[in-house]
């Protein structure tokens, strides 16, 4: 059990501390260079780095985006380019231009009927890829990078290609809102791109291209103020209807299922052959199918086997009489 201080005792601790006897805790010596530690200052409103975003259903937004912007480079190069949807963050303005090394294409695009414009970005390999596809050069052997900002000329070149990026982003928010972007200037420098406040949140979605020789990316920026509007709708895609409403659609289903047309054959039996049995064939040979002529046929539907019949005539015509349903046999359960 601790001692406990009588009154005379802490009237003389009082009193040392006065006068200076005793240091405070706040008063004790400076601590020694090794143990001291950097205090650095965290705001609570500012991004602190990247992070991710979270926005209901914009990630199959801009998978459409990418199939998208797939179809019109493969149409514009005439060869297979790929584009898949790559990560999606949220970053100050400022902080994600400072990520950009100066020789990407910028292209400032408009979002009409939206407030705010956008962004699209074609980094350096993809652009110098498109140059030199586009004039007449060989993008089949190993691209070298100039190093160096685009020229004016060779931002024109690719004006077309980034409009046609624009293009796919209406068709893309087409379920959502009805946007009117157009091209509105292509830049080489971060400077002359100042869409929003340096402060502002913006959605950076990347877009991975790749092709032969060929591997970069297309980046999509987004003032964050711009999507606020559009949460609502784009949570709405995956709204659950009522039984009652989809009736009418299942019931127009099975009428036009029933009207379709479906190839029907009669099989009696099948052979494999060797290709060298088949070239010598002549006129006369006979094949022996190893069944009688009395054997059941295999009615198959659009080539699956459904029913058995028996061959026949009918009014003078070739004819198959069904003589029963072939039942298909049970899926094998995996035994654990």
């Amino acid at each position: 059990m601790e001692r406990i201080l009588s009154k005379e005792e802490i009237a003389e601790l009082l009193s040392a501390v006065h006068d200076g006897e005793i240091p405070l805790r706040d008063e004790e010596p400076d601590a020694p260079a090794q143990t001291r530690r950097e205090v650095s200052s965290l705001n609570l409103v500012a991004l602190q780095g990247p992070r991710h975003c979270k926005i209901e259903n914009f990630d199959l937004i801009l998978d459409t985006m990418a199939r998208h912007l797939g179809i019109s480079l493969t149409n514009r190069l005439q060869r297979s380019i790929g584009v898949r949807r790559g990560i999606m963050e949220v970053y100050e303005y400022d902080a994600f231009l400072q990520q950009l090394a100066g020789r990407d294409a910028l292209g400032v695009i408009r979002l009409d009927p939206l407030r705010w414009r956008g962004v699209i970005i074609f980094r350096e390999r993809l652009s110098f890829y498109l140059l030199e596809y586009l004039l007449g050069g060989a993008p089949d052997v190993e691209l070298s990078l100039p190093g160096r900002p685009l020229t004016v000329i060779e931002s024109n070149v690719l004006r077309n290609t980034i409009a046609d990026a624009c293009l796919d982003l209406n068709k893309t928010f087409s379920p959502v809102e009805k946007l009117e972007s157009t091209l509105v200037k292509i830049e080489s420098s971060t400077r002359l791109i100042n869409i929003v406040p340096g402060d502002a949140s913006v959605l950076a979605a990347r877009f991975v291209v790749s092709g032969q020789n060929l591997e970069d990316e297309i980046i999509l920026v987004l003032p964050m103020a711009m999507l606020d509007p559009l949460k609502e709708k784009m949570r709405a895609r995956t709204a659950v209807f009522p039984e009652s409403q989809d009736r009418p659609w299942q019931a127009m289903l099975e009428q036009e299922i029933q009207l379709m047309d479906v190839e029907l054959t009669a099989r009696l039996a099948s052979l494999n052959l060797t290709v060298r049995d088949i070239l010598n064939f002549q006129v006369g040979d006979i094949l022996d199918l190893g069944c009688a002529p009395s054997s059941p046929l295999q009615i198959r539907a659009a080539g699956q086997p459904k029913f058995q019949a028996m061959a026949g005539t009918h009014q003078g015509m070739k004819a198959v009489c069904i003589t029963g349903r072939i039942q298909r046999p049970p899926i094998p359960t995996k035994i654990p």
